[in-house]
């Protein structure tokens, strides 16, 4: 009974992100003429910028591999080759296609495999890593808030919502009502995780909480913050032009600019938290509606992203691949050994 249970519960957790992003994507393609699609791939996609796109993915995926060797460099002596975690990290995203978040699992056990570093030291790093990332879009929807409003505005006027004049009349007697559920639904969440407080669940939160301290007290006078810093910034630099290349790509996008490109960036990327695989329906949703607001028409906005996702989600799982190919590959005859046992690095022989 008890296996079934369990076993319900992992396609339930596996197959219903996929699900939900499927029907997403029924529901903004419903009306796609497929006919006008073929035609626009066979004359209206100049290709030459997909293609330019497609080494900036590669190269934001690497840096965030080797971003988190850095992070990983105080915790064993001698440290991870570099070419395991960046390796890795590029094969995370074609096994995170296959199971939406699975990705992050396999590379912590891949790195215990190749270097054999704990799961628990892996794991905390790795959280670090997330929560840095959590820490740039935040910064990037500010960015957008102080200095793109306007676009922000007009995003909602497309959808036929408005701001309703400022952040005041939030407080006003309208949403009083809105505000005891949302205080209501706060004292229940609290109640519920005080109630459930030794529950296996918070006990594996806990853990994961625990790791995380543990791999921030390893980071302590750390002195690479400067190129963490600087790692950060261009992983983001290359994940936007990434997307934004691609505009030159289609007649009707070509023109719309920087503005246009990183309010749909921005809001592209916050939709990716929905743990659908490579982000398949709410990524799409994000880009029609910012694309539609600035005046491209729903279909060609449909068909934007339904091509460039299509084309750059294939190549990110297509050079995944190859990454795990890889790895069992430049590691055949490698060991890592730490300091004082035997010689750093050692090759042995199968």
């Amino acid at each position: 009974m008890k296996t079934a249970r369990h076993s319900w519960q992992w396609w339930l957790k596996n197959f219903l992100p996929l699900l939900m992003g499927l029907a997403i994507l029924f529901y903004l393609y419903r009306h796609l003429e497929l006919a006008d699609t073929l035609r626009l791939l066979q004359h209206g996609v100049r290709y030459e910028y997909l293609l330019l796109s497609l080494p900036l993915g590669l190269l934001g995926n690497a840096t965030r591999g080797y971003r988190w060797h850095l992070l990983m460099r105080p915790l064993y002596t001698p440290p991870a080759r570099p070419i395991n975690p960046i390796l890795i990290t590029i094969g995370s995203y074609a096994v995170n296609f296959v199971i939406p978040r699975a990705g992050e699992v396999w590379r912590c056990t891949e790195m215990k495999q190749r270097e054999g570093y704990a799961l628990s030291a892996t794991v905390g790093t790795l959280l670090i890593d997330r929560l840095s990332d959590a820490v740039v879009v935040l910064a990037l929807l500010v960015a957008m808030m102080l200095f793109q409003p306007g676009s922000i505005s007009q995003i909602l006027a497309a959808r036929g919502l408005s701001l309703g004049g400022g952040l005041g009349r939030l407080f006003s007697s309208d949403y009083a009502t809105a505000w005891i559920i949302a205080g209501v639904s706060l004292l229940v969440i609290i109640l519920v995780l005080y109630r459930f407080r030794k529950s296996n669940f918070m006990q594996r939160v806990k853990e994961k909480l625990r790791s995380v301290l543990q791999a921030a007290s390893t980071l302590r006078g750390w002195r690479a913050w400067s190129q963490f810093v600087v790692l950060t910034l261009l992983l983001w630099l290359f994940y936007y032009y990434f997307f934004y290349i691609a505009f030159g790509a289609f007649a009707f996008t070509a023109d719309l600019g920087h503005r246009v490109a990183f309010a749909s960036f921005v809001l592209s990327t916050l939709m990716i938290a929905i743990p659908t695989p490579a982000g398949v329906g709410p990524w799409h949703y994000a880009v029609i509606i910012s694309l539609t607001a600035f005046g491209v028409s729903e279909a060609e906005a449909g068909q934007f992203a339904l091509i460039v996702h299509v084309v750059q989600t294939l190549w990110t799982i297509a050079v995944g691949v190859i990454a795990i190919l890889l790895l069992p590959i430049i590691n055949r005859t490698y060991k890592r050994v730490e300091e004082g046992t035997t010689e750093i690095n050692e090759l042995v022989k199968d």
